[in-house]
């Protein structure tokens, strides 16, 4: 009887599958062959790395404005799984400091406040009613940062600020602007900056003030 049970339910199973596969045979195929690959992936996984510590040593970046906790596919491995594709930032900042104006041109970034008050200025793509979106995020919120958007965080609270930032890819990716305007020659940088200064005045300039991350 049991088996009956079974043999019934498998049936079922498979009447609804040649269903599916015959409604949209390339999404059927393509979604068992994902689903497959993702479950296969994720049973190579030990259980403990499915447990992300981002105080480690070795993670951390020590910078002038405060310090990156960094969780991407090269220190956590299961971030990058067929159905994960997750990455995620440990940001401390002091009270006043500023996390410099960068953007992510691979993916959404959504960020919890664990401590602090951090406020985002969102710069607007060109052609917006608005040139900046600014939003401030106490402890216990969360703020988004649409794709592609330049965005710098400030803490702007008396307490030191934590908050962890999240994306939706395992490969946003980053760029600096200052640094990524700077990399252009002294010629076009100067324009870029606007200030009125030459070539020279303009490299000087990005000589004595950017930031460039390295590992």
């Amino acid at each position: 009887m049991g088996f009956r049970r079974s043999l019934s339910t498998a049936a079922a199973a498979a009447v609804v599958t040649v269903a599916l596969t015959a409604a949209c045979p390339a999404d059927a195929i393509v979604r068992s062959l994902s689903s497959f690959g993702a479950n296969t992936l994720r049973a190579a996984v030990a259980e403990e790395e499915f447990s992300l510590n981002p105080a480690i040593p070795a993670n951390i970046l020590t910078l002038p404005f405060g310090s990156l906790s960094l969780g991407t596919v090269t220190q956590f491995p299961v971030l990058g799984g067929a159905d994960v594709q997750m990455a995620f930032v440990k940001v401390s900042l002091p009270s006043g400091s500023t996390l410099p104006a960068h953007h992510h041109p691979r993916g959404t970034e959504m960020d919890y406040v664990v401590s602090g008050a951090v406020k985002t200025g969102i710069a607007q793509e060109f052609g917006s009613d608005r040139p900046v979106v600014n939003v401030v995020a106490s402890a216990g919120q969360l703020s988004v940062v649409p794709e592609g958007l330049i965005h710098a965080q400030t803490c702007v609270s008396h307490e030191p600020c934590v908050f962890i930032a999240t994306f939706n890819t395992a490969d946003p990716g980053t760029a600096l602007s200052g640094s990524s305007v700077c990399a252009l020659t002294d010629a076009q940088v100067a324009p870029t900056l606007g200030n009125g200064l030459g070539p020279p005045m303009a490299r000087a300039f990005c000589n004595a003030g950017v930031i460039i991350f390295k590992r």
